[in-house]
């Protein structure tokens, strides 16, 4: 499993890349997972994520207007209430690019306002409300 987290702001990045979390974050883990954060020395409440689960992700910058730096394929994406910001022409670009970054069988996760339109809306089908599929031939 490798993660790649983006975020157009540096600074939710860097927050993301310092895996450090609050307890009241950690409350929903499951008590098997929540044995991969550590108590933080020196700041009580907070929890460092295990160097083993740090090295699954990587954080980077990303404007979803602008280049994107990926190369590889992504059997699943998540993007959930980003797009609803752009305007239409905008949305159906993003979308776009997506498709062809996304594996045959590989899933999209979209915000519940947010529908795929335009040409992407023919290589991704709907598998729920809020939730495509790309098509084996797409």
């Amino acid at each position: 499993v490798r993660i790649l987290a983006t975020d157009i702001d540096p600074n939710m990045v860097a927050e993301g890349a310092a895996g450090v979390y609050s307890e009241d974050l950690l409350a929903p883990v499951p008590p098997a997972s929540r044995r991969r954060f550590e108590p933080v020395a020196g700041a009580p409440g907070r929890f460092s994520a295990d160097a083993a689960l740090r090295r699954l992700v990587t954080f980077k910058e990303l404007n979803l207007i602008g280049d994107w730096p990926m190369r590889g394929r992504f059997d699943v994406i998540f993007c959930r209430n980003v797009v609803i910001y752009f305007d239409d022409a905008t949305q159906e670009r993003v979308w776009g690019r997506f498709t062809p970054i996304l594996n045959p069988g590989g899933v999209l996760y979209i915000g519940h306002s947010e529908r795929v339109t335009g040409p992407a809306a023919q290589q991704l089908q709907p598998a729920g409300l809020t939730t495509y599929v790309k098509g084996a031939g797409a």
